[in-house]
């Protein structure tokens, strides 16, 4: 018997400990999910493919230089036979075996420099990498603004859930509680058993309630842990919650202009064009390159040369480049590019109103919820009073047991209708957000002070 405890210490003992739950605020979710989520890794890969582009560009006005070392092995030579009798007894042999025609081994070390003294397409290339480059930045921005709606959005779903369970779970204990008070009347003769099997029956009816809720609080839950990158076996903890009778007031003048990163990566596409007709029209002008080669060359008789053994040569040149017919290949480019910018203008437009429409709709949507959360709380004001009055009557034999069961029917339809009033307004004011590419201004004010407000003065 000790033997068998010492195993089962020690086997509790060796097993690892619980993984501690992770608790994170609305605007901590949001933070984790925007450092580590796919959605803005692949918006910085972006980034990093528009910098390399601006090198790219940079690199044309740079000096170009270029080294190489070559060795060649002359096995048999047209010139072979130059090299020996009365032409050696003259010297040219010897001339011959050291160059490039009848030597055996030949080194050669080059050094190439060149620079683009004048090209126009040069600083049209540039500018449109860097638009290219501020649109990717926009992109990206914007990207970070729709995964911080849609993660907002996901941590009030699962919030709201939470506060649907407690409710799906507090309506069932109250319908057993009635239940038992209900069997104790039957036990002392003063209830049918018709109000009993009912009362048993409507307790019975909330078991399906409380699982589906739970359900819901599941998949909610799995929701949110794939947007904030948290593997789905972690314990996650909701720190900001629905239920504390605390919710955000937007302040007066507080939302500003749209500044969309959408809008900025049109902007930024629409110069990107222009640069780009500006880089076709270019191709029709002439270029001018200085360039520069030093080259040194040996032929020894042996295969690894000596210093003195190398022969030095020097040239440099000016190029002058002038384009005179292209089979209006260049112009069949600057056409095409104009009819981007043309569409990249269109899409700029399109977006504008698309903003403006969005903006409208959220500023909508938040009085609607706003002017809903009101209505919704003095609806379940009223329901929890006609469930008080109903259980007393029942209680006193003056109603039903239907009458019991319509109220908390009620009662619990009202609490849930106002949970959702409550995410729904939460997600209005983040759609309001990504709407206007910025967060707003807001301050945290009792449920019931919100509800006293008209919509106009909780959205100026």
């Amino acid at each position: 018997m000790t033997r068998l405890l010492t195993l089962l210490v020690a086997a509790v003992l060796a097993a690892p400990a619980a993984a501690e739950p992770l608790r994170l605020t609305a605007d901590q979710a949001v933070a984790r999910a925007l450092a580590e989520g796919e959605e803005v890794r692949s918006a910085r890969a972006g980034v990093k493919e528009a910098e390399g582009r601006v090198r790219e560009a940079v690199s044309v006005i740079m000096p170009q230089i270029s080294g190489s070392l070559s060795y060649g092995r002359t096995f048999d030579s047209i010139y072979e036979g130059l090299t020996g009798g009365s032409t050696a007894d003259s010297g040219l042999g010897d001339v011959l075996v050291n160059s490039p025609f009848a030597a055996a081994n030949n080194w050669t070390a080059e050094l190439t420099a060149s620079q683009v003294l004048w090209d126009f397409k040069v600083g049209a290339a540039l500018k449109a990498a860097r638009h290219y480059k501020e649109a990717a930045l926009a992109r990206e921005r914007e990207t970070g603004t729709d995964l911080a709606f849609e993660v907002r959005r996901a941590y009030w779903n699962a919030a709201a859930t939470e506060v649907l369970v407690a409710i799906a779970e507090g309506g069932r204990e109250q319908a057993r509680e009635h239940a038992a008070q209900v069997a104790l009347f039957h036990r002392e003769g003063t209830r049918a058993e018709f109000d009993l099997l009912r009362a048993q029956v409507d307790a019975s009816h909330q078991e399906p309630v409380v699982v589906a809720a739970r359900n819901a609080r599941t998949l909610a839950m799995l929701d949110l842990k794939r947007l904030i990158n948290l593997p789905l076996d972690q314990e996650l903890q909701l720190d900001t919650g629905l239920s504390s009778g605390m919710l955000p007031v937007l302040v007066e003048d507080s939302t500003g202009a749209p500044t969309r990163g959408a809008l900025d990566a049109a902007e930024a596409t629409i110069d990107l064009q222009e640069q780009a007709i500006r880089v076709r029209q270019a191709q029709d002008w002439p270029s001018l390159t200085a360039s520069t080669t030093l080259m040194h060359q040996a032929f020894p008789s042996d295969q690894v040369p000596n210093t003195k053994d190398f022969h030095r040569d020097w040239q440099a040149s000016i190029r002058v480049d002038v384009p005179i017919f292209s089979g209006f290949r260049n112009h069949g480019a600057a056409d095409r590019e104009r009819a981007l910018l043309m569409q990249a203008t269109a899409d700029r437009d399109r977006l504008l109103e698309e903003t403006a429409l969005q903006v409208a709709r959220a500023r909508a949507e938040l009085t609607r919820t706003q002017a809903l959360l009101s209505s919704r709380r003095e609806t379940v004001r009223q329901a929890k009073r006609a469930f008080e009055l109903s259980e007393l009557r029942y209680g006193n034999g003056l109603s039903t047991q239907l009458e019991v069961s319509d109220t908390r029917l009620q009662m619990q339809t009202a609490e849930v209708d106002q949970v959702q009033a409550i995410r729904d307004y939460l997600v209005a004011i983040a759609d309001l957000e990504r709407a206007l590419g910025h967060p707003v201004k807001t301050e945290v004010k009792p449920i019931e002070q919100i509800s006293l407000l008209s919509p106009e003065e909780g959205t100026r």
